[in-house]
C-alpha cells in the first residue's frame, strides 16, 4: 500500500506537467497522424509481406487491389521521397519477430511508464520533447488497435489477429538513404568459424525503412531530450 502511495505521489500537479495547452497539441497531433495513415490506407494499393498474408486469410478472401502504388514526392519516380503502404508488425524499423499483439501491449506498457515518469520527474527535458514523443507512441499505439480489412481496407478494433485482416503499423513514407554504397566491403574482414564480418554493412541500406508521422515525432523528440541532457550542466553539490 505505501509503495502503491508513493507512485500515486507527485511532486507536481497534473495541469502544472501537462498543460491544457500541451493537451491540445497532444490531441492535434494524435489526430494529424491518424488521419494521414487513414488516407493512405484508402489511397495507395496494400503491400503485405508473405507472412501477413498467409497470418491474415483464412479460405478464399479478394485481395484489396485498389489506388495507386505509390505517390512520387521527390525525384524522378520517386527517387528520393515517395509514399508506398506497407505494415510494420515488428518492432523498431521493422526488426526483429513479427510479433503484433505482444509489440501492442509493449508499446501500452511503454506508454504507462512514459506517463508516470514524467509526472515523478517534471523537471527533465523540455516539455515540448515529452509532447512529441507522447504523441508519437499514442498514435501509434491506437494504430496497433486496429486491424486493416484486406477486402475493403476497413479500420476494425481488434487486439490480436483477424481472419481476412492485416495486423501492424500503417508506414508509408520512403526515403532512399544517402548512406554508404557497397564499396563498404573494403571495411570487411574474415573471422574464424564466423566468416566474413561487415560492421558497416548496415549503412548500405538502399532506402530508409519506412515510417510514418508518429516515427518521426517519436524521434525529434528523443533527440531533444537527448541534447538536454548533454547540454544539461550537472548541479553542484551543497
Amino acid at each position: 500500500m505505501e509503495q502503491i502511495k508513493k507512485l500515486l505521489t507527485f511532486p507536481k500537479p497534473f495541469l502544472t506537467v501537462y498543460p491544457r495547452v500541451w493537451i491540445v497539441l497532444f490531441f492535434v497531433f494524435v489526430a494529424v497522424d491518424l488521419a494521414s495513415k487513414v488516407w493512405i490506407t484508402d489511397t495507395l494499393t496494400y503491400r503485405v509481406t508473405e507472412h501477413q498474408l498467409e497470418n491474415a486469410v483464412a479460405g478464399h478472401v479478394q485481395m484489396l487491389v485498389h489506388g495507386v502504388g505509390q505517390i512520387n514526392i521527390l525525384g524522378e519516380e520517386g527517387k528520393y521521397i515517395k509514399l508506398a503502404l506497407v505494415f510494420n508488425d515488428r518492432f523498431v524499423f521493422g526488426t526483429g519477430p513479427a510479433a503484433p499483439v505482444f509489440g501492442l501491449f509493449l508499446s501500452l506498457f511503454a506508454v504507462i511508464f512514459l506517463i508516470f515518469y514524467r509526472l515523478h520527474n517534471p523537471d527533465f527535458g523540455p516539455s515540448a520533447a515529452w509532447l512529441l514523443v507522447f504523441s508519437g507512441a499514442v498514435g501509434n499505439l491506437i494504430d496497433k488497435m486496429f486491424v486493416k480489412s484486406l477486402e475493403t481496407g476497413a479500420w476494425v478494433f481488434s487486439l490480436g489477429p483477424k481472419p481476412n485482416h492485416v495486423s501492424g503499423v500503417v508506414d508509408f513514407v520512403e526515403c532512399i538513404w544517402f548512406g554508404w554504397t557497397p564499396g563498404y566491403d573494403m571495411l570487411s574482414f574474415s573471422l574464424p568459424f564466423f566468416g566474413t564480418f561487415r560492421p558497416l554493412a548496415w549503412l548500405a541500406w538502399p532506402v530508409w525503412p519506412l515510417f510514418n508521422f508518429a516515427d518521426s515525432l517519436i524521434v525529434v523528440g528523443t533527440c531533444m531530450l537527448v541534447f538536454s541532457m548533454l547540454l544539461t550542466k550537472p548541479q553542484p553539490e551543497a
